[in-house]
C-alpha cells in the first residue's frame, strides 16, 4: 500500500509565478519516490495541490498564523470581538486586502515571534518580519490560501480535528527539518552571484545527503524513509534552493506519516496560544 505526501515552499513575492514550488512523492514500505516537481506560484498552488490526488499529508513552509499579541491589536483596530479560534482569523484576512494588513503591520511596528517560533530548534521569523526576508506578504497570502482549501478533503494543524480520509496540513520549516536529520541548514540559497558555486555544492550535499540517510550508519536515521528520484529530479533541486526547500517540506511530511511519534503534540507543551498561533512540526525526537 502506498500514500502521497507533499511539500511546498511558499513565496509570497508579487511577480507571477513566483517562487511557490511544490513537491509530491509516492511513499510505501519501499521508502518515499519523488513524483513530480513544479514551480506553481503561490496563484496556482491550489489548483495543483488540488490535482495532485488523494494527499495524505502536505508539509507547507510559511506561518500557518499571528503572534496574539498582533491579534489583541488587529481586534481592537478593527472593533472585533476576542479571536477564539483560527478559523476567525483566517477569515479576517480574507476579507483585508493587503494593503490594509500592511498598513496594520507598519503601524503595530514590533516584530513580535509566536510561542513555536521561539521554541525551534534553528531560529525562526516572526510572521511580521519585514525584511530581508520579508515575511508579512507571504503569510497573509499563505493563510488566505488555506482558509480556500476543501475542509471535505483537508484539516489545517493543529486547529482543525483530524478528519479520516482527510489530507493533514502541517506548517514546517525545512531548515529545522534539515537541521533534525544532520544535514546543512545554512549557505545553500543563492543570494548572490559571489556565492553561487558554494551554494550549489551544498545543495547536492543535502541531496545527497536525504538520498543516502539510511547508509550513514546512524541509528537515529535508520527507519526514516529512503528517499529515490531520477537524475532529472535531482539536478532540479540542485539548481533551485526553492525547489530543495519543498523537497525537504515533503520529506518532513513522509515522516510524519510514518512516524508521528517522532514530532511532539504541540498540545503537550500546555500553551493555548498554539490554537490561535499555530505549530511548527518538525521530528524533534531525532535529536534526542
Amino acid at each position: 500500500m502506498s500514500i502521497l505526501v507533499a511539500g511546498v515552499d511558499f513565496s509570497g513575492a508579487k511577480t507571477e509565478p513566483n517562487e511557490t514550488w511544490l513537491v509530491v512523492s509516492e511513499l510505501s514500505s519501499l521508502g518515499m519516490q519523488v513524483k513530480s516537481v513544479k514551480r506553481t506560484g503561490s496563484q496556482g498552488l491550489k489548483k495543483e495541490l488540488d490535482a495532485a490526488g488523494d494527499l495524505a499529508v502536505v508539509a507547507l513552509d510559511f506561518p500557518f498564523s499571528l503572534p496574539v499579541e498582533f491579534l489583541r491589536f488587529l481586534e481592537r483596530k478593527l472593533g472585533k470581538e476576542e479571536f477564539q479560534e483560527w478559523q476567525e482569523v483566517a477569515m479576517q484576512l480574507v476579507f483585508l486586502s493587503y494593503a490594509e494588513f500592511e498598513a496594520l503591520v507598519e503601524e503595530y511596528d514590533i516584530e513580535p515571534k509566536r510561542f513555536t517560533d521561539k521554541n525551534c530548534g534553528r531560529p525562526a521569523q516572526s510572521p511580521l518580519h519585514r525584511v530581508n526576508p520579508s515575511m508579512v506578504q507571504m503569510t497573509y497570502q499563505g493563510m488566505r490560501m488555506l482558509s480556500s482549501l476543501d475542509p471535505n478533503r483537508y484539516w489545517v494543524a493543529p486547529f482543525n480535528d483530524p478528519k479520516p480520509g482527510a489530507c493533514a496540513a502541517l506548517e514546517v520549516y525545512p531548515r529545522e527539518i534539515l537541521w533534525l536529520l544532520g544535514l546543512p541548514d545554512r549557505g545553500y540559497k543563492s543570494r548572490d552571484k559571489k556565492n553561487h558555486e558554494k551554494s550549489l555544492a551544498l545543495r547536492k550535499e543535502i541531496v545527497d545527503g536525504l538520498i543516502n540517510l539510511r547508509e550513514r550508519g546512524d541509528h537515529r536515521y535508520e527507519t526514516c524513509p529512503r528517499l529515490s528520484m531520477d537524475n532529472a529530479t535531482k539536478g532540479q533541486f540542485i539548481a533551485s534552493d526553492h525547489a530543495l526547500d519543498a523537497l525537504a517540506a515533503c520529506y518532513g511530511a513522509a515522516v510524519f506519516a510514518q512516524q508521528k511519534d517522532l514530532f511532539p503534540d504541540p498540545f503537550d507543551a500546555n500553551n493555548l496560544n498554539i490554537l490561535l498561533e499555530g505549530w511548527i512540526y518538525a521530528p524533534s525526537k531525532l535529536r534526542g
